[in-house]
């Protein structure tokens, strides 16, 4: 055989497995990004279910909810809002009466890059959204993008 069409064939190869790899390292690159995304969100939806509860709880006593974070028990309050444990999200309470509430999740540092989904929000209603988009299904659903 001839050695430069080994050496070409080789070559090929060479680029072929290389961009195989490369192309395999990016995908895996964005799946995590997106896996983590995700369990960042888990912060928001969970921190918008545990302020809901409290509000029902300050409402059985007082028969009307509250924008007042110190009333619901929260210590750590700045800017009328509290950061979720890791401060991935801000959580602020938008709207609150005697018949209903508005909570929301901001996104903080590296989340505010969530294309996805940016900020929750959730109601009395049990109506759960996302901001950058109508369904909030998508983005309080625990699965991966």
């Amino acid at each position: 055989m001839n050695i430069p069409l080994i050496t070409a064939l080789g070559s090929v190869l060479t680029i072929l497995i290389t961009s195989v790899g490369y192309y395999d390292y990016r995908y895996s690159q964005r799946l995590a990004q997106t896996q983590k995304l995700e369990e960042q969100r888990n912060e928001a939806r969970e921190g918008l279910l545990e302020l809901a509860k409290r509000q029902e709880i300050h409402f059985s006593t007082h028969n009307t909810y509250t924008t007042d974070l110190s009333a619901l028990g929260y210590t750590d309050i700045e800017d009328l809002s509290v950061l979720t444990p890791h401060g991935w999200y801000r959580l602020i309470i938008p709207s609150a009466d005697n018949t209903r509430f508005i909570l929301a999740a901001e996104p903080q540092g590296e989340q505010t890059g969530d294309a996805k989904c940016g900020a929750l929000t959730f109601s009395k209603e049990g109506q759960a959204k996302g901001a950058r988009g109508s369904d909030g299904t998508a983005c309080w659903s625990s699965t991966p993008d």
